[in-house]
């Protein structure tokens, strides 16, 4: 039994609200609504009061003092969140069930892993015993309140109900309630909000991202895990609990129907199994069909939302035989009331052209007042018709479960590909690593060869490692390694390009740059599963000496600019390679240290240290100073930005961040070598949020006098990084002799959402060193090149014409046409020298693309000189949410150039 220990204001509180302890009702199955506070005891107001939210504190207040009365309810904290938030899991069920959490624990992991059954009768039993488990995640995005708020009533409702449906309930399931997903970003936005309720910025846009580094991006990380809280909830998934059911509780746009549930939109990821589809379609049927009986209407479904993505909260789950579930309810202004007229209500999203009467959506909402507690209302009927269905089915969703768990392992068994394998000798063994260990945080199984092997007839060595394709979780391990093929959907047929949801492909090792092999055959090995995958390099062996011997990193793993970070932090000197040198390639990065100092860096950082017989030549070599790096971090809630962060954290790279009054006032110079613009369009970094948006000093963005200072800069010398949209800046406004080809075609000419494409880079150019001669790109709606003569013509029509120009979207008029010996003098005062292209072959690595022939081997990546600095154009997203990898140097790089004025360019 459970014993209130409730603080003084608690237990106050729950007197003036009418909670009377009753003990005699606690332990005997049967709880009293007087045993347990109501949140409105704890918050203060009604859940889903108009202009009422509660922080993050007073929710993990009331679920401490819900998980200390009732024995239907434990609170665990799983963990600390990114700025140190409690993280945490409630188990609802029955008392008789809570008692014995760790047996239904043991059941689940069997279902999930039916390797672990002895025979048919233990299998009967784990059938007959199991509970169906349903994880439920609430407020993942922070702006989307109400389930955070909803999850307290939720738990309230089952902790005190004693009528047939929620004992139907608590005896059949076991719910994992995940009251906020993300607690930092609950408090930033409750704050947020409280503090312009009266205002015209009421309910309005944050100018900051509510998750640290992903914002809106942290249901993306899924298969990744970058982040704090991704990790821990992935923990819980597929080590812990390892639920039959997850259900991510969202909000949408509130110019449409008011709530989506499953089946989902087109096309259907071959990763996926048909059963999954079928469970979503008969869940999503129960939501819709509750929700109509208790009068909410505006429920669509197949339309908008597809399952194609992996990443999500909910899609990655898919691939390890977890049923996931998504609703989607309109938004209210956070939690101010908002008023639509019918004729404000539109369609146009795909499975919904229009606004009216159809099959999947049979009944539209007529307009009116919505209100936070709409949506919780809405929220809290989609949770119990899916707890409902499953406490009424549970035999199914559990025997389905094992079902999926048992096909993954038999066709991984009897099909290829068999297995996947990565070799030990990498390019960058870091990524490697770091690729593996992810994938074994999400549940795949990794070992490692103990001796040589041959699979399809190559010979692998010792340490290879190898991950089994008869394993249960089959389906996120070949949607992660295989290269995915997006179908070529359009609007109509011969019509646009119809958009995806999210990325077309994702495939991890192209990603990351490393190398895998995909096994068709069966093969034998002498293996043995890891446990934990670490980076290792071979450690050169070293005579003790006090007299300090020089190395070189080659800038072939990402760990080397890490180790470089540490050495110049640590007041090393640090010299950059600029010709050939014996054991070292153009580009490594030399220093000189003793055998303590060598042997204290190893034991600090992971480095592949290359022994050098000699110091290079004076002339071979130039100091790199430690670069003054900034990052412009608009007032835009730039997820681009956040991941920007992340990446240079990660490798210790030290930076600023500034904004656009720092911009503005100038002398940048003064204290940067390099100034880092994250991906955002040339109107948004001019003009920003508008007043009328967002208060001052938030609006605005850095205007012309930015971009005049900002230009100043680089004149002067300093480096200026562009990323994707962001080089629009040197494009459009500072007429810069590159152009980008794919401005203004139309999508049924050239398409490519979130895909991988082959690009050719010259590893001799400074931002090309430690590169292979080929990487993969990602390319969402990006950039390809046009340099030189040819962007200058187009610049100024391609008809030649002179006169008033074209206009641009930064709002400026193009200049006439200019002459030949213009064209000539700009491009010998501002050369360009491209360091990556795109393949001029095959460029679809994974995902997909439509008019391909407009980017074949234009440039990706450029340097243009300008004035006495340099202007940095990357075509896409080198470190886009922080997956791949294999193109972070191409930043690296662009950093340490920023110091090495005189090193030649080759």
């Amino acid at each position: 039994m459970k014993h209130c220990r409730m603080t003084l204001c608690a237990v106050l509180a729950c007197v003036a609200a009418g909670c009377v302890t009753t003990p005699s009702a606690r332990g005997s199955g049967m709880q009293l609504a007087g045993d347990i506070p109501a949140p409105s005891a704890i918050i203060g107001h009604q859940v889903g009061a108009d202009y009422k939210l509660a922080r993050w504190e007073k929710i993990v207040e009331y679920f401490d003092l819900l998980g200390q009365s009732s024995d239907r309810v434990n609170v665990r904290r799983i963990g600390e969140t990114t700025e140190g938030n409690p993280y945490l899991l409630c188990e609802i069920s029955s008392a008789e069930t809570i008692a014995r959490l760790d047996e239904y624990r043991e059941l689940q992991a069997r279902i999930a892993d039916p390797r672990m059954i002895a025979n048919p009768a233990d299998r009967d039993r784990v059938q007959l015993n199991a509970k169906t488990t349903i994880i439920v995640t609430c407020g993942l995005h922070s702006t989307e309140v109400a389930a955070s708020q909803m999850s307290m009533e939720l738990a309230y409702d089952l902790a005190v109900g004693n009528d047939p449906r929620t004992r139907e309930i608590l005896d059949n399931c076991i719910i994992l309630l995940v009251p906020c997903a993300n607690p930092d970003g609950l408090n930033k936005v409750v704050d947020w909000y409280e503090a312009h309720l009266g205002t015209q910025y009421e309910g309005g846009w944050m100018p900051w991202l509510y998750q640290k580094y992903g914002g809106h991006d942290n249901n993306r990380d899924w298969f990744m895990l970058n982040l704090k809280e991704t990790r821990l909830l992935t923990r819980v998934l597929y080590h812990e609990w390892h639920p039959t059911i997850l259900y991510d509780i969202h909000q949408m746009g509130n110019r449409g129907p008011r709530f989506f549930v499953p089946p989902f939109f087109d096309p259907v990821n071959p990763n996926v199994d048909p059963l999954i589809h079928q469970s979503l379609l008969i869940i999503g049927g129960h939501m819709a069909t509750e929700l109509q009986e208790r009068g909410k209407t505006g429920v669509v479904f197949k339309a908008i939302y597809d399952n194609w993505w992996q990443g999500g909260n909910r899609t990655t789950p898919y691939r390890h035989n977890v049923v996931g579930i998504l609703t989607e309810a309109a938004s209210a202004k956070i939690a101010s009331p908002v008023f639509k007229e019918h004729g404000e209500l539109r369609g146009g999203y795909r499975g919904m052209p229009d606004y009216s009467p159809a099959v999947n959506f049979p009944e539209p909402w007529p307009g009116g007042w919505w209100r936070l507690r709409d949506i919780v209302d809405y929220e809290k009927i989609a949770c119990n018709a899916l707890f409902t269905l499953a406490a009424r089915y549970r035999d199914r969703f559990v025997a389905n479960h094992m079902a999926l768990s048992d096909k993954a392992l038999r066709l991984g068994a009897e099909q290829p590909p068999y297995a996947w394998l990565v070799p030990p000798r990498q390019r960058d063994p870091g990524a490697a690593a770091h690729m593996l260990e992810i994938l074994r945080l999400s549940g795949i199984e990794v070992h490692r060869s103990t001796a040589p092997f041959k699979a399809d007839g190559v010979e692998y060595p010792a340490d290879t490692y190898v991950m089994l394709a008869s394993q249960p979780y089959r389906n996120h391990l070949k949607d992660m390694m295989e290269r995915q093929e997006y179908p070529d959907r359009r609007q109509y047929p011969g019509g646009p390009a119809e958009s995806p949801y999210d990325a077309a492909g994702w495939t991890l090792p192209l990603q990351m740059g490393v190398s895998a092999i995909e096994v068709a055959a069966p093969f034998d090995g002498l293996l043995e599963r890891v446990a934990e995958i670490k980076t290792t390099y071979s450690k050169p062996v070293v005579a003790k000496t006090t007299e300090a011997t020089p190395w070189a990193l080659n800038r072939y793993s990402n760990d080397d600019y890490r180790t470089a970070n540490r050495l110049m932090a640590d007041g090393e000197e640090l010299f950059v390679l600029a010709g050939e040198h014996p054991g070292a390639p153009v580009g490594s990065l030399v220093f000189r240290l003793t055998s303590d100092e060598l042997a204290r860096l190893s034991k600090r950082v992971p480095a592949n240290l290359i022994p050098l017989s000699s110091m290079p030549d004076d002339n071979l070599i130039q100091q790199m100073r430690p670069p003054r790096t900034a990052l412009y971090q608009p007032w835009t809630s730039s997820m681009d930005e956040g991941w920007t962060r992340f990446v240079l954290e990660e490798f210790d790279f030290p930076y600023t961040t500034i904004h656009n009054a720092e911009i503005r006032a100038g002398n940048l110079g003064d204290r940067f070598d390099c100034i880092i613009l994250p991906d955002q369009s040339l109107k948004s970094i001019l003009n920003g949020v508008s007043d009328k948006r967002m208060p001052p000093p938030y609006s605005g963005g850095i205007g012309l006098d930015g971009a005049m200072q900002l230009e100043r800069f680089v004149q002067q010398g300093g480096t200026l990084v562009l990323l994707d949209s962001a080089t629009e800046l040197a494009t459009d406004l500072y007429r810069v002799p590159v152009r980008n080809v794919l401005d203004d075609l139309p999508n049924d000419e050239f398409f490519c959402p979130g895909s991988l494409l082959r690009i050719r880079v010259d590893s001799a150019h400074p931002l090309g060193y430690g590169f292979a001669d080929e990487a993969a790109a990602y390319f969402s709606r990006s950039q390809a090149f046009v340099t030189g003569k040819a962007a200058l013509q187009e610049s100024a029509g391609a008809d030649g014409s002179e006169g008033q120009g074209s206009k641009g979207e930064s709002g400026d008029t193009a200049p006439p046409s200019m002459t030949d010996d213009e064209i000539e003098a700009k491009l010998a005062a501002q050369p360009v020298t491209t360091v990556a292209r795109y393949a001029d072959n095959i460029v679809l690595l994974s995902g997909w693309i439509l008019g391909d022939d407009h980017l074949r081997n234009r440039a990706a990546v450029c340097e243009v000189q300008y004035g006495a600095g340099r202007i940095v154009l990357f075509g896409f997203r080198v470190q886009h949410r922080g997956q791949p990898h294999g193109t972070f140097k191409f930043l690296f790089n662009a950093i340490y150039r920023s110091t090495l004025k005189d090193l030649d360019d080759g």
